[in-house]
């Protein structure tokens, strides 16, 4: 099995890095980054010159983009490309609109398209404890999955084609919603005249605990943001949230709120930071009311 990489960024990296340590088969990676190549290849990966050159070589190959544009282009390109019998797999957040509208196509030339968005950070694709959600042929999903589990401690197929992308919308639609409150709720302590470290130990091990609270409320209490989930990203992602709703006629309030603060952020010029940072868009209003 030929494996290829295209996108070697915070989380395509780490992950490309296991399947290299795990497979023990040569693994051909490409970004349009010339730092992470260099990386890439100091860690085992062999680069590649172009995207081309990995389709047209490789049986299996794996994306790992920041948005909807860059997933339809490479996966137009694989379909130019790729032989019968090879297998595209996508680890993007993204809306499930492009692999519906191409796998007919892909499905005429024997090409396999799996959507495999996954969720745990930084920190969970250096370990190789990613939790990942797929959609696709379940055949196609069975022959690709000892790769996944490469990188993923938890897979669960969902269904067809894009319902992966879906359910990682919906964890992220979670996920960010939760940021922006658990920003809004340090706020009003802070209002009060309450110590978060504090409030965190009091509350981290009760009903208000949860994986998001332990990682980003630290971090906000820290005030540390070092990028390993930005503004942009998530942006990027509750938009295409809304944009489902929209489509599909549901009710997100909450999730509007949210989404119109990270775009508050990113317009101020905080798109690059740690969503963590949000806690400042509050701390903000309370300074200027000189409550702190």
């Amino acid at each position: 099995m030929k494996i290829g990489w295209i996108g070697l960024g915070n989380m395509g990296l780490p992950m490309s890095l296991q399947i290299i340590d795990k497979s023990h088969e040569k693994v051909i990676g490409y970004d349009i980054s010339g730092a992470a190549m260099q990386k890439f290849a100091a860690s085992g990966g062999i680069p590649s010159e172009s995207s081309e050159q990995i389709f047209e070589s490789c049986d299996l190959v794996f994306l790992s983009m920041p948005t909807n544009g860059l997933v339809r282009k490479y996966i137009e390109e694989a379909l130019q490309y790729m032989r019968p019998d090879t297998v595209v797999v996508d680890t993007s957040s993204i809306t499930r609109e492009t692999v519906c509208d191409l796998k007919e196509q892909a499905l005429e030339k024997g090409i396999g398209l799996i959507d495999c968005p996954i969720s745990g950070g930084v920190q969970g694709a250096a370990e190789g404890k990613l939790s990942a959600m797929c959609g696709g042929d379940p055949d196609v999903f069975e022959k690709v999955l000892p790769y996944i589990r490469m990188f993923a401690s938890k897979v669960i197929r969902m269904g067809d084609y894009g319902t992966g992308y879906t359910a990682k919308l919906i964890n992220n639609m979670i996920v960010g919603v939760e940021i922006t409150l658990i920003a809004e709720a340090f706020a009003l302590a802070l209002r009060d005249g309450i110590d978060l470290k504090v409030l965190m130990d009091a509350i981290k091990d009760g009903a208000a605990g949860s994986q998001v609270l332990n990682i980003k409320g630290r971090k906000m209490i820290d005030e540390d943001y070092s990028v390993s989930s930005s503004v942009k990203i998530h942006l990027k992602d509750q938009k295409n949230c809304m944009e489902l709703a929209d489509r599909l006629g549901s009710k997100t309030p909450l999730l509007s709120i949210s989404t119109q603060i990270l775009e508050d952020m990113a317009l101020e010029g905080h798109g690059d930071t740690d969503v963590a940072a949000v806690i400042n868009y509050y701390k903000q209003e309370v300074d200027d009311n000189g409550q702190i």
